[in-house]
């Protein structure tokens, strides 16, 4: 156990039994711990947000954000909790899904977690980006460099085997970098194509752009992304089991993108266990969709949050207490 994941479970340790206490039929206050991401990338800045809101507005259920180092932490952490019924965490598909394979590194699988989801986070799109004038399908990257994300990252994965899918995993050279770097390659010529990303709303066609996409735009090299057939994207979720979202971005919604553009994305959630509380969950959701004009009016990736969003293509394994939420409002059957 490394002194940031002990540190953070003595801070977590008495959570659990005040939130069982308080969320039931009494007017006691819940405090919930909600594990998020790094800090400067947008979602721990929203999660505070959630939190204020609670804050102000809410009798019974307080939440107290902590910055992680990522989905793959925060996952092994809701794996080796004794109780969860003060742990909220943000997760993705893909991360359960290795677990679910006993792939490094969840080894020992998912144990008795299971997730279910208040809410979705935010949806990153992953695309390959080039200025090379030979590129026009993915079958035109073989002998080109390559790179992609940090090599454990769920993103890597998901480019790997949507590489493999397409019959060219084997035949590329591929460099693993950071996102930062991935950009400066692309703009500098030492990398051929680059994994890159951009935030989306899928539910009302809403993008976040990310400053690095804007660099690729204003360096006039005919920057664009490689579109993905729908069948590879098929045949990577549908043949290797892959759990991300197929989807088409319309024209026009990205910077360097030519017509429609089909990709994939990893539907980020906020994620919980099935023993966390029904009435704490209901809150949760219940004074975000309330409230939520103060996420959009705080900047950031919040700017990309509406009603219609947070339960999208979630619908089957949301947790009961944020089904009643959504129903109520109208947004789920």
């Amino acid at each position: 156990m490394t002194g940031f994941t002990a540190a953070l479970r003595r801070a977590l340790g008495g959570a659990a039994a005040l939130a069982a206490m308080a969320c039931a039929a009494t007017a006691q206050q819940a405090t919930v711990d909600h594990l998020t991401a790094p800090a400067g990338i947008g979602e721990y800045e929203w999660s505070l947000g959630i939190a204020r809101i609670l804050e102000k507005n809410s009798e019974t259920l307080r939440s107290k954000p902590q910055p992680t180092q990522g989905y793959i932490y925060n996952l092994r952490f809701a794996i080796g909790a004794s109780d969860r019924t003060a742990l909220i965490f943000n997760t993705d598909p893909i991360s359960p899904w290795l677990a679910s394979k006993k792939q490094a590194p969840f080894q020992e699988g998912l144990g008795d977690l299971d997730i279910k989801a208040l809410m979705n986070a935010t949806w990153p799109i992953w695309m390959l980006a080039t200025a090379e004038s030979d590129i026009a399908t993915a079958k035109d990257l073989a002998g080109k460099t390559v790179a992609l994300g940090p090599k454990a990252g769920t993103a890597t994965v998901m480019a790997e085997e949507t590489l493999k899918a397409a019959g060219v995993f084997d035949h590329v050279n591929l460099q693993y970098l950071s996102f930062a770097d991935i950009f400066s390659g692309l703009l500098d010529g030492t990398i051929d194509v680059g994994l890159v990303l951009s935030w989306y709303n899928a539910a009302d066609d809403k993008v976040g752009v990310v400053p690095g996409i804007l660099s690729l735009e204003q360096a006039g090299r005919g920057f664009r992304i490689i579109p993905w057939t729908e069948e590879v994207l098929r045949k990577t979720h549908d043949e290797r089991g892959v759990p991300y979202h197929i989807l088409t971005v319309p024209a026009g919604t990205l910077p360097i993108q030519d017509g429609d553009l089909m990709t994939y994305a990893n539907p980020d959630f906020v994620g919980v266990d099935a023993s966390f509380p029904e009435e704490a969950a209901y809150e949760f959701v219940k004074q975000t969709l309330a409230h939520l004009s103060e996420i959009n009016a705080a900047g950031g990736l919040g700017v990309l949050f509406t009603p219609a969003f947070l339960p999208y293509g979630i619908e089957e394994k949301l947790h009961p207490g944020a089904l009643r939420a959504y129903r109520e409002a109208g947004l789920v059957k």
